[in-house]
């Protein structure tokens, strides 16, 4: 026993074992020392307890009776063995006859008399003591507490005033009418410093100061004042003018808002307490306390998107707050924001457009802006037009710029197809075709994000048979096989139908007048008073209203539920107006029309235009005195004759022919294609024609001088696209393929110029004679070098360009060929193919060193090319028998060694621009290279010009002598 004992006490976390014997009798029995009291010893009771206990009057320190609990009779309680027993006192407690409720509490069942008084010590120890009054203020009651109140005021030394005491209950009626803002007795409204007062500011309830009936009406006041200015901000919206859309759904959002809580706080139970009251207005403080947050933050936005953007960042800052005030403000979010989505929705085409219908004549609205934009077309000259311009500053902050750019090109493809094909389905939703359109709308719940993807896959494929079904029956309007919703607009024509028709269309509308009203939405249901009844009287702890429901954050909401209805809009209309463009507007063709001619990809076109232009041996178009034309070719002669520049009878006699031609004897299937599609008129697709272009004073002067690389400036072609084909082929990109055009006619021209050296000096009615070193040198390089570039330009510059935009045409048409419900995605449409079109006269652009930045390059291959220019003049004079000399000349050296040293600068600068990094790069946004648009291989212009450079030297022959 001692081993066990000093075990136990060595191990103080040991858990007793309670079964054995008490461990204190085995302290007593053995000798062992306590280790935690060491002068422990049995407590010895007083045998005069139990005779002092049997004089006492215990009848009120008894047990209630508990026969109402169901426990039986309870067993006699006896004192120690050596006390008296104290059952003299003790009264048996009677059977249950039954079972009661346990749950019931006892004391509501006992009687006065039953109910066991309270004792205090004072009482159990002294017989008949009487209890003094407490000594603690807050122990004695309000009359206590406004009594001493009143004596430190009645003192005449401490500056202080308790106040007036008020009744609680009205002064808690006071406070129900203040939270609600409305003036009471206690409290008024100043219209003039707009807030309210106290009427009796030292006035206090009693057992309160005033300072502490003060902080009470504090909030009360807040929120009253509140709700005033909420109130008169409504009402300032309904009565001014112009007030953007979605602020009038804001202040119809707070104005149910203000009737739900003053309807649910003026019937709720009756008010008894003060943290009754303040529990009460708990929630109302929130919702009024957020919705003054919107309020002050939208006093600067003049926009229905500052608007959004402001009250979607206000909701993201609570996001995680109480989830009953989310819902809550989310909703007022969905109300808000209906107005905007429905210019949406009607923009992208989901609806039919209500009131005035949006064109460019008419005012700009939220992100379209409508205004007169500028370029210079084809001629120079500066033109303009009314357009719809994209305005990402006005988007919301919570649509991607992405997903706006998106909307816009949708909005602009949807009104060329009501434009141009009025019948298209795309173009009647929302008019007379059976076709559920979903509307644009906030979902924050997995549930309905679902409901979302649900809808608009069954939108597209009702969508897609309609396109089908209009597509397959030549394009007719009718009903596209499914069934009409209304009556076919503007039919009250009554002349010229029978008796029977007549009779059909009045009890059709007469079926129509015998329905019952449609009642709008916001008649039939009111989902935000529904949530505010739900919410704003449920208790905080335990509600239904922080039910922790997992919901998608709200960052990603407006993703979830817009952009499923939106993607499936827009790749359907981008799908559609391809195919259209394609297949009924044969823009493939025109496209092909601008390679052939302004790009000079037709060789009869370019065989015949350098013949009438260049060629001496055709007939002059110009008009002499006694001299008759013979009927044959005519030319232009240019660089064989003196007078320049030639008159507009010449260029129609000598260019009449060229593109006609050209355009009749082309063959392939492309040139059959073409002459099919416009063989109902005289003239070429687009009005081809050659013209005159527009030059200021310089320019003149410059074409005044036919050995001038700029003789031939004046020349371009003219052409406009059909309508609707400028969407593609913009007023831009005919600049820029007529400054293509007159780069490669230069370089046309020099070509010519190059292989008329040799003739000049072999010819055998030429009058040069011997052997020129130098002149054979001089022509031999030079026919290398333009021949060179003449290269690099077609090839290189043109026909490979060229050949990645044919390629992706035929991604694009292969897309297209399996209808609407193809490959192509939400971002490629019109305005990609458009995109994609001005880079690749870009990247030509760049080739031929038309840009602006290239403009020194392209100054030194001018100066390159008229030195050529001035040594074909001496070779023609030196043929013609107009300057003869034997022998070397000194104008040709010098005209030589100039044209060496420009070579040699022409070849380092491009060997610079080839080895400097990212040189003729392009950084384009992603949303532009997406799918079948990807312009990577467009970005690369460093490889190009060492192309050029390896073609014109591999040894370095010209970069040494430029050197020295």
């Amino acid at each position: 026993m001692r081993d066990e004992v000093l075990e136990s006490a060595a191990e103080p976390f040991a858990i007793p074992e309670f079964h054995k014997s008490p461990m204190l009798d085995q302290f007593v029995s053995t000798s062992i020392p306590s280790l935690l009291f060491p002068a422990f010893t049995p407590l010895e009771l007083d045998s005069r307890i139990g005779s002092l206990s049997s004089s006492l009057d215990l009848k009120g320190l008894e047990l209630p009776d508990l026969s109402s609990f169901g426990y039986g009779p309870l067993e006699e309680v006896y004192t120690p063995e050596d006390t008296t027993s104290l059952s003299a006192t003790e009264q048996s407690a009677p059977a249950l006859s039954e079972v009661g409720d346990i749950w019931r509490f006892a004391l509501d069942e006992l009687s006065e008399e039953q109910v066991v008084p309270y004792h205090s010590w004072e009482n159990f120890l002294g017989f008949g003591t009487v209890e003094l009054p407490t000594g603690y203020v807050s122990e004695g009651g309000p009359q206590v507490f406004d009594a001493v109140l009143a004596q430190q005021t009645d003192k005449e030394d401490v500056d202080y005033n308790a106040g007036e005491a008020i009744h609680l209950g009205a002064f808690i009626q006071c406070l129900h009418h203040l939270g609600l803002g409305r003036s009471s007795l206690l409290f008024e409204y100043n219209k003039d410093k707009r807030r309210f007062y106290a009427t009796m500011p030292d006035a206090r309830i009693s057992g309160y100061t005033s300072v502490t009936t003060q902080s009470i009406q504090s909030k009360f006041l807040g929120c009253g004042n509140k709700i005033r200015h909420l109130e008169e901000f409504v009402a300032d919206t309904y009565t001014s003018r112009n007030t953007p859309r979605c602020l009038v759904a804001l202040s119809d959002a707070v104005s149910t808002t203000l009737a739900t809580l003053q309807r649910q706080l003026s019937i709720s139970s009756p008010i008894e307490s003060i943290p009754q009251l303040q529990s009460l207005f708990h929630r109302p403080g929130l919702v009024v306390g957020c919705l003054m947050d919107i309020f002050s933050g939208i006093a600067s936005s003049t926009s229905d998107e500052q608007l959004l953007s402001i009250l979607y960042e206000k909701i993201q800052q609570i996001e995680h707050g109480s989830s009953w005030l989310r819902s809550i403000l989310l909703e007022v979010l969905r109300r808000v924001s209906k107005p905007w989505l429905e210019f949406v929705g009607e923009w992208v085409g989901l609806h039919k457009e209500l009131g005035v219908v949006m064109d460019k004549k008419g005012p700009s609205r939220s992100f379209v802006k409508i205004e007169h934009r500028t370029w210079i077309d084809d001629r120079g000259l500066e033109m303009g037009a009314a357009d719809y311009i994209f305005d990402n500053e006005i988007m919301p902050t919570f649509i991607t710029y992405e997903d706006a750019h998106t909307i816009f090109e949708c909005g602009k493809s949807v009104r060329l197809l009501k434009e141009h094909h009025p019948d298209h389905p795309l173009s009647r939703l929302g008019s007379s075709l059976c076709v559920a359109t979903p509307h644009l709308d906030w979902r924050f719940s997995w549930e309905d994000l679902d409901k979302i993807e649900l809808k608009s896959k069954l939108y597209e494929q009702e969508l897609i048979a309609a396109i089908q079904h209009y597509t397959t029956h030549e394009n007719r309007a009718d009903d596209y096989g499914l069934p009409i919703n209304d009556v076919p607009e503007n039919n009250l024509e009554i002349f010229g139908k029978t008796k029977n028709e007549l009779r059909a269309h009045i009890q059709a509308s007469s079926l129509i007048l015998d329905q019952p009203l449609l009642h709008s939405e916001s008649v039939r249901c009111d989902d935000l008073r529904d949530l505010l009844g739900e919410h704003l009287l449920t208790d905080a702890i335990g509600s239904s209203g922080d039910s922790n429901t997992f919901a998608p954050p709200i960052s990603l909401t407006p993703l979830l539920s817009f952009c499923p209805l939106v993607s499936t809009q827009a790749r359907l209309v981008n799908s559609e107006c391809l195919r259209l463009f394609f297949v009924e507007h044969k823009l493939r063709k025109h496209l092909n029309l601008q390679r052939r001619y302004h790009l000079f990809g037709d060789g009869v076109f370019l065989s015949q235009l350098s013949h009438a232009l260049f060629d001496p041996e055709y007939e002059s178009a110009e008009r002499r005195k006694g001299v008759t034309r013979s009927g044959q070719a005519m030319g232009l002669r240019l660089g064989s004759r003196e007078t320049w520049p030639p008159a507009s009878s010449e260029l129609r006699l000598a260019l009449m022919d060229v593109l006609t031609g050209s355009y009749l004897e082309s063959s392939g299937q492309v040139a059959q294609c073409i002459s099919r599609c416009f063989s109902r008129t005289n003239e070429l697709p687009g009005g081809l024609s050659f013209s005159v272009r527009e030059l200021n004073e310089e320019e003149i002067e410059k074409c005044l001088q036919p050995d001038s690389i700029e003789a031939l400036d004046f020349l371009r072609l003219q052409y406009k696209p059909p309508s609707p084909l400028e969407a593609i082929i913009t007023p831009t990109c005919l600049y820029k393929y007529d400054c293509v055009f007159k780069t490669l006619l230069r370089a046309v021209r020099m070509l010519y110029t190059v292989n008329q050296l040799f003739r000049n000096a072999f010819d055998r009615i030429s009058y040069w004679r011997g052997i020129d070193n130098v002149a054979q040198s001089f022509r031999i390089e030079a026919h290398h070098f333009v021949a060179t570039v003449c290269e690099y330009f077609f090839q290189v510059g043109i026909n490979a360009t060229w050949l990645h935009f044919d390629a992706k045409l035929d991604r694009i048409e292969k897309a297209i060929k399996y209808g609407p419900d193809g490959v192509l995605g939400h971002s490629e449409g019109l305005h990609s193919l458009r995109d994609f079109h001005e880079r690749v006269l870009d990247k030509m652009i760049f080739s031929l060193f038309l840009r602006k930045r290239q403009q020194p390059v392209m100054a030194l291959l001018e100066e390159i090319f008229t030195i050529i220019l001035g040594f074909a003049r001496y070779s023609r004079n030196r043929a013609t028998g107009l300057q003869r000399r034997q022998g070397d000349s000194e104008e040709v050296r010098h005209m030589h060694t100039k044209f060496r040293k420009r070579l040699g600068v022409f070849i380092s600068v491009c060997r610079g621009l080839s080895e400097k990094r990212g040189y003729g790069e392009r950084s384009v946004r992603s949303m532009e290279s997406d799918g079948r648009f990807e312009s990577d291989e467009l970005a690369d212009g460093g490889n190009t010009i060492g192309q050029l450079l390896l073609k014109l030297e591999m040894t370095l022959y010209y970069s040494e002598l430029a050197s020295k």
